[in-house]
């Protein structure tokens, strides 16, 4: 993480010593690194990225609007999809309701395509243009109570969603961290869950490791064998992330 500008963050529930707990995750296009822990709180977090309490990290991370999530980096973006998603589990009962929605829907959808386009060719003119239009979006009153009262929730998320217009190189969603995760709600499902330290330990590493071959097209099975057989002829891992994590285009 140290070599890149931005990290993704998330989290799904876990059993250790039959016992809840959560896994997390923190990954971009480079790395996963997975973490099992009792709690999914922000003083947990901190000990996961290595701050103190009153410290925030010098990067970009990417996330949904969770609670705990807030105040551990300077620099803080949120996802469209997790935020469409609100939008989309509302169910109207009335049909002029349910066109409001659709409608307004259609809005948000046109503008994130719109933010896709600007991250590959952003200009100062298009940033104010984005910036400007998110205003008039999300100050629209449609007379659908909770759909009004849903924008005006988004209209707070402003600076975190509009994050990109800034810094056109982090991604608009948080879906890398949510496609990291699902291979342990699986392996969940088919082993309940670690018995022991050990145990959690291996989870840990072994996903830590699976993950961070597949990003960069590595045979996870051959890469552990030139490990233990003692062999080391492959490049490490970090050896890798370094070689391709291009130099930091921020100015923080």
């Amino acid at each position: 993480m140290k070599y890149s500008d931005y990290f993704h963050m998330d989290d799904t529930g876990a059993r250790h010593k039959s016992i809840n707990h959560f896994v997390q995750v923190i990954c971009n296009h480079l790395f996963s690194s997975f973490f099992i822990t009792r709690r999914k709180n922000r003083d947990t977090l901190r000990d996961i990225l290595g701050i103190s309490e009153n410290e925030k990290l010098d990067k970009i991370m990417m996330s949904d609007d969770a609670k705990q999530f807030m105040y551990l980096t300077l620099y803080h973006a949120l996802c469209w999809i997790h935020e469409i998603r609100h939008y989309r589990k509302m169910n109207p009962y009335l049909d002029w309701h349910e066109e409001k929605l659709k409608t307004f829907l259609q809005t948000i959808y046109d503008f994130y395509e719109q933010l896709k386009k600007y991250k590959t060719h952003p200009t100062t003119t298009q940033k104010k243009i984005l910036e400007e239009q998110f205003d008039k979006i999300f100050k629209t009153k449609t007379g659908y109570n909770t759909l009004d009262n849903r924008i005006a929730l988004t209209r707070k998320k402003k600076d975190k969603l509009l994050l990109v217009l800034k810094y056109p190189q982090i991604p608009l969603h948080n879906n890398p961290a949510e496609i990291a995760l699902r291979e342990m709600v699986i392996k969940k499902g088919i082993s309940y869950g670690t018995k022991s330290e050990k145990g959690k330990l291996a989870w840990e590493n072994m996903m830590t490791i699976l993950d961070t071959c597949r990003k960069h097209d590595i045979s996870f099975m051959e890469y552990v064998k030139d490990i233990f057989s003692g062999s080391y002829s492959m490049p490490r891992l970090s050896t890798l992330i370094l070689e391709k994590a291009s130099p930091s285009s921020i100015s923080y």
